[in-house]
């Protein structure tokens, strides 16, 4: 696990092996299934996962273990925080957003995490030609991460790679018969 102090930035190279890989951030990991999965398919590259709930962060650590996995690390803080006050500029590669908190109630959706403020933080925090990949099922929130992104005009949009791994939100989204929209956007 890494310590994060908002007063500095971290050397992310420190904390892994080989530190010139490229670093992928999961925002939002749950209990880590998704993480595990990517990181376990991409042995050459570098995992973070920021989560604020501590329900799946010990099941991840568990499975991280178990697995022997050593090219992932978590950050048990807030992922706008841990963007602003901890990772350097132009450092990551790939940031993933897998079902974040839809905030359901309209007097709510101002907490929701994928705004333009959040579109310029990452624009910074990210190399040229970063990939963000943001998947939901909540249909308005599908609306509003689209006009967010057509409106910021830093990130254009790609193909989605498919994942083979669902979250536990997918599914439960699945089960109750939501559809599941699926996004990437590219920095220029």
């Amino acid at each position: 696990m890494i310590e994060t102090d908002s007063s500095k930035f971290i050397q992310l190279e420190d904390f892994f092996d080989a530190p010139k890989n490229d670093l992928i951030i999961e925002i939002g990991f749950g209990n880590g299934s998704t993480l595990i999965e990517s990181a376990s398919n991409n042995p050459e590259k570098n995992f973070i996962g920021i989560e604020v709930y501590d329900s799946g962060f010990g099941q991840c650590l568990n499975d991280i273990e178990k697995q022997k996995i050593n090219n992932i690390r978590l950050i048990y803080d807030d992922a706008v925080d841990v963007l602003q006050n901890t990772i350097k500029k132009k450092t990551l590669s790939e940031v993933n957003i897998y079902f974040p908190d839809p905030w359901p109630k309209k007097r709510h959706h101002k907490r929701r995490l994928i705004n333009n403020n959040f579109l310029v933080l990452l624009s910074q925090t990210m190399k040229d030609k970063g990939i963000i990949n943001i998947s939901t099922d909540w249909e308005d929130y599908a609306d509003q991460i689209e006009t967010v992104f057509f409106n910021n005009k830093r990130f254009y949009a790609i193909d989605s790679d498919p994942r083979t791994q669902k979250t536990k939100f997918e599914n439960r989204g699945l089960s109750l018969g939501h559809k599941i929209f699926n996004y990437s956007y590219q920095l220029n």
